[in-house]
C-alpha cells in the first residue's frame, strides 16, 4: 500500500466528503445521506477518485465497531427495564410485522427463503441517526411519537446483533440441521456472556485507575484500547468485531463514568462512520441506477408505504393515540443505517446476487434522502389523518368520565418532570388543578392513580372547554414541542383572554413571541440558572434577603431583558443603578421567638448602636409600636424588632441576634 497514495485518497475522501455534506446541510437533508452520496461520487462506477480502496474499507471496519460501541453506551439494563413496554411492544411489533410482510412478498414473488428472509431483515430496520437528530433539532424527543420511536429504534439496534448472528446459517439454509442452528446461537451466546462477565469485573477497575490520572489522552486511548480489544476478542470467539465493539459498550454504559467516555469517544465516531457511509456509496453502481431507476423509485416508494403501516400498527397495538402513531410511523419509513452493515455481511457470504445488492442499496439510500422532508410533513398528515379517518371527541379516542373542573383552578399542559412536580406542590397546598396531556398511556396510568388528568391536545378548543379553561384563574405550558407551546398560548388567550398564562420554554429566543401571543409571563431555563447564580452570589455576600428577592424580580420583569440587553451603555447604567441600591440603608424586622436568647432580656444589650451602625426604630408589640424602646425595655417572645441600617450592618447585626445560647 503506497503511503503517498493512501495520503492522497483520504483527503479526497474527506474534501469530497465535507463538500457534499455543506450542500446536503443548506438543504436541510441527512448527512448520513451525504455520505452516501459522496462515496457514490468517489466510487468507481462514479469519478473514480479513490485508487486504494482497502484503506477506506479498513476504516470503515473501525467506524463500525466505534458505532455500535456508541449503541452499546446507551443501552443500560436499568433504561431497559424503564422502557421495556415501548421496547417490547412497539420495537418487536414493528420489526416483527415488517419481516413477515416482506418475507410473504417475496415468497410470493419467487424469491428463495434464505434471501427473503435476509432481505426482510434489511428493511425491518431504520435509521437511527436520521430519526433522533430530526426529533432533536424539534425537541420532539419527550413527545410521545418521540418516545415511542426511540423504544422501537432502540430495539432495532439490539435485533442486528442476532440477525449479524444468523447470516451464517441462512447461507447454509438447506444443509444446516436445527440443532446446529441451535449450537450456533447457544456459542454465541455464551461468547457473549464471558465477554461481558469478564469485562465487567476488568474495564471498571481499569477506568477507575485511568481517571484518577485525570488526563484527557490517556483516558481517549484506554477507551479505544477497550472498544478494539472487545472487538478482537469477540471475533476470536467466533462473533464479529461489531459484536465485541456492542458489548463493550454495554459494560461501559453502567459505569459513573458514562458521560466522560461518550464525550471522548463521539468525534472519532462521527469520523469513521463518516468513512463507513462513504465506502457504502462507493459500492453503488450508478450506471445501474440509472437503468432501473424507475423500478428502484416504484420500490422505494412501496418499502415507505409498507414500512409505515407496519410501524404503524405496532405503535397503535402499542396503547398510543392516532396523532403519535402517524407521526411516528411515517418517522420509522426509511431504511437505516445498520442495514448496510448487515448488506455487506449478507453480499460476502452469498446471500445476495449482484442485482439484489443494489437494489436494496439504492432503495435504502433514496429512502434515507426523502426522510427528513417525510418527517416535516407528518404533523399534517397526522392531523388530516385524525380529521378524516380516525374523527372522535378527541383525536378518535374513549370520551374521559370525569367532570369538568369547577373554575378558579390551574390547567398544567404536559405531565413531565415540571408538570409532575407542580401537581404535586398544588396538591399538598389543596389548589385545584387539572393536567392535560397527548400520552395516552401515562393518562391511563395516572388516572388510575387520581391523578386528575385528561387525554387531548392543549391547541384544541375543544379540549381547553372541557378543561375549564373560560373559568380558569392559570394555565402551565410545560410542554416540550416550541411550535405547539405557541399554538397553544394563542388558543388560550382567544378562549379566555384574562387568564394568566404562564409558559415554560428551553430558550430565550422564544420569550418575545411568546409574550406578544399573549402569555403572561415565560421562564426560560437558561436565564433562570443565570438568576440562581447570582442570587447566591449575593447571598454568600451577605446581601440581606429582601434585596436579593428585589434583583431577582428587577430581572425576570419585562421578560429578562436587564440579561438579555447587548448594548454596553445600558449594561453599565444597569450595574451602576445597581450597585447605587446596594449601598443605600435599609431596614430589616427581626422577631423575637420564644425560644430565643432575647426574649426576657432588657433591649439595652442589642447589638446597636453607634459603635455597629445600627439603630433599633421600634419595638412592634401585639398591637402596638414602642418607638425608640428606652435601654431598660424588657423584650418578651413575639416582639418584632425594627432596624435600621447599611447592608453589611444589617447582616452581621441579624447574624448575632439569631445565635443560639444564652
Amino acid at each position: 500500500m503506497d503511503l503517498h497514495l493512501v495520503l492522497r485518497d483520504l483527503a479526497v475522501v474527506l474534501a469530497i466528503a465535507t463538500a457534499v455534506a455543506l450542500l446536503f446541510g443548506r438543504l436541510h437533508l441527512s448527512v448520513v445521506a451525504a455520505f452516501l452520496v459522496a462515496g457514490a461520487i468517489l466510487g468507481p462506477t462514479g469519478a473514480g477518485l479513490v485508487a486504494e480502496t482497502a484503506m477506506v474499507d479498513a476504516l470503515a471496519e473501525i467506524g463500525v465497531a466505534l458505532l455500535l460501541f456508541t449503541v452499546g453506551l446507551e443501552i443500560s439494563l436499568s433504561n431497559l427495564g424503564k422502557m421495556r413496554r415501548r421496547i417490547l411492544l412497539g420495537g418487536g411489533g414493528q420489526l416483527f410485522a415488517t419481516s413477515l410482510a416482506v418475507l410473504a412478498v417475496l415468497l410470493l414473488a419467487g424469491f428463495d427463503a434464505p434471501e427473503a428472509v435476509f432481505v426482510g431483515f434489511v428493511l425491518s430496520l431504520s435509521s437511527t441517526a436520521i430519526v433522533l437528530k430530526v426529533y432533536a433539532e424539534r425537541m420532539e424527543i419527550d413527545r410521545p411519537h418521540g418516545k415511542i420511536s426511540v423504544g422501537i429504534l432502540l430495539f432495532q439496534d439490539m435485533a442486528v446483533i442476532p440477525m449479524m448472528l444468523l447470516i451464517p446459517s441462512l447461507r447454509q439454509w438447506e444443509t444446516a440441521l436445527p440443532s446446529a442452528v441451535l449450537f450456533t446461537l447457544l456459542k454465541a451466546g455464551l461468547g457473549v456472556a464471558a465477554i461481558l462477565l469478564a469485562a465487567k469485573f476488568a474495564i471498571p477497575r481499569l477506568l477507575k485507575e485511568v481517571i484518577r490520572l485525570n488526563s484527557r489522552e490517556i483516558l481517549a486511548m484506554t477507551v479505544v484500547c477497550i472498544i478494539l480489544g472487545t472487538a478482537y476478542f469477540a471475533q476470536m470467539w467466533g462473533l464479529s468485531l461489531a459484536m465485541g465493539a456492542f458489548l463493550a459498550g454495554m459494560v461501559i454504559s453502567e459505569s459513573e463514568y458514562v458521560h466522560e467516555i461518550a464525550a471522548q469517544i463521539f468525534p472519532f465516531r462521527d469520523v469513521f462512520n463518516g468513512v463507513f457511509f462513504i465506502s457504502v456509496g462507493m459500492l453503488l453502481d450508478l450506471p445501474f441506477l440509472a437503468r432501473n431507476l424507475p423500478v428502484i423509485l416504484l420500490l422505494s416508494t412501496a418499502v415507505l408505504l409498507g414500512k409505515t403501516l407496519c410501524a404503524g400498527a405496532a405503535i397503535r397495538a402499542a396503547g398510543y393515540p392516532w396523532s403519535a402513531t402517524v407521526v411516528g410511523a411515517v418517522g420509522l419509513g426509511q431504511v437505516g443505517e445498520f442495514a448496510f452493515l448487515l448488506l455487506s455481511q449478507g453480499s460476502r457470504e452469498g446471500l445476495l446476487s449482484p442485482q439484489a445488492y443494489q437494489n436494496l442499496l439504492a432503495i435504502a439510500i433514496l429512502t434515507m434522502v426523502v426522510t427528513p422532508f417525510l418527517m416535516n410533513a407528518a404533523p399534517g398528515i397526522a392531523r388530516q389523518w385524525v380529521r378524516r379517518v380516525a374523527p372522535g371527541p378527541v383525536e378518535g379516542e374513549r370520551e374521559e368520565e370525569a367532570p369538568p373542573p369547577a373554575g378558579d383552578h390551574v390547567v398544567i399542559a404536559g405531565y413531565g418532570m415540571n408538570g409532575r412536580n407542580l401537581s404535586k406542590v398544588l396538591r399538598s397546598t389543596g389548589l385545584p388543578y387539572v393536567v392535560v396531556d397527548l400520552n395516552d398511556v401515562l393518562v391511563r396510568e395516572c388516572r388510575e392513580s387520581g391523578e386528575p388528568i385528561y387525554f387531548g391536545d392543549v391547541n384544541n378548543p375543544e379540549i381547553l372547554g372541557r378543561l375549564g379553561i373560560p373559568r380558569a384563574r392559570m394555565l402551565v405550558l410545560a410542554i416540550s414541542d416550541p411550535m405547539a407551546t405557541r399554538r397553544a398560548v394563542a388558543v388560550a388567550r382567544r378562549v379566555n383572554p384574562g387568564l394568566f398564562i404562564l409558559v415554560r420554554t428551553r430558550y430565550v429566543a422564544d420569550v418575545d413571541d411568546l409574550i406578544a401571543l399573549g402569555a403572561n409571563a415565560v421562564i426560560p431555563e437558561e436565564f433562570e440558572t443565570s438568576v440562581e447564580i447570582f442570587s447566591r452570589v449575593l447571598q454568600e455576600y451577605h446581601v440581606p434577603e429582601h434585596v436579593i428577592r428585589q434583583q431577582e424580580e428587577l430581572v425576570r420583569s419585562g421578560t429578562y431583558r436587564i440579561l438579555r440587553e447587548r448594548a454596553v451603555p445600558r449594561a453599565e447604567d444597569v450595574l451602576a443603578e445597581f450597585e447605587q441600591f446596594l449601598r443605600r440603608k435599609v431596614i430589616e424586622v427581626f422577631f423575637v421567638a420564644a425560644e430565643s436568647r432575647w426574649a426576657g432580656r432588657p433591649a439595652g444589650e442589642l447589638p446597636v448602636g453607634d459603635e455597629t451602625g445600627i439603630v433599633l426604630l421600634a419595638v412592634l408589640r401585639e398591637d402596638r409600636a414602642i418607638v425608640q424602646p428606652p435601654p431598660g425595655e424588657t423584650l418578651l417572645a413575639g416582639d418584632k424588632l425594627v432596624l435600621f441600617g447599611g447592608h453589611a450592618s444589617l447582616a452581621e447585626a441579624l447574624e448575632a441576634l439569631a445565635g443560639r445560647g444564652r
